[in-house]
């Protein structure tokens, strides 16, 4: 009888485990997709040369993908060099452990 508890404590672990295992997997994956878009909008941005409806274009699109927020704030260097500081801001979720964060990622357009 004690073996028979001591394996289904076992078995209920392992699932624990595994269910938080993928919860962080889909986290990290969130994650990545979020690192990648937020790539290809700078890419976007430096390609547009900083105009207004290619940044608004690139704000639609991350409210269309799920993403929170995209902030893009296009700036002027002291020897007149344009850049851009690019804000993408994305929700970071773990159900199983009741973890709702925003997480941002920062980066600059130049």
């Amino acid at each position: 009888m004690k073996g028979a508890v001591e394996t289904m404590m076992g078995m209920i672990m392992i699932a624990f485990m595994a269910v938080l295992s993928a919860a962080y997997i889909m986290a990290s994956l969130n994650t990545q997709s979020a690192q990648n878009y937020h790539s290809a909008v700078v890419a976007e941005v430096e390609a547009g040369d900083f105009t207004a409806p290619v940044i608004r274009s690139c704000r639609q699109k991350a409210l269309e993908n799920g993403y929170t927020d995209l902030l893009v704030e296009p700036m002027t260097s002291v020897d007149r060099g344009k850049f851009a500081k690019v804000t993408l801001t994305y929700d970071y979720t773990l159900p199983v452990l009741n973890l709702f964060l925003e997480h941002q990622i920062v980066g600059y357009a130049r």
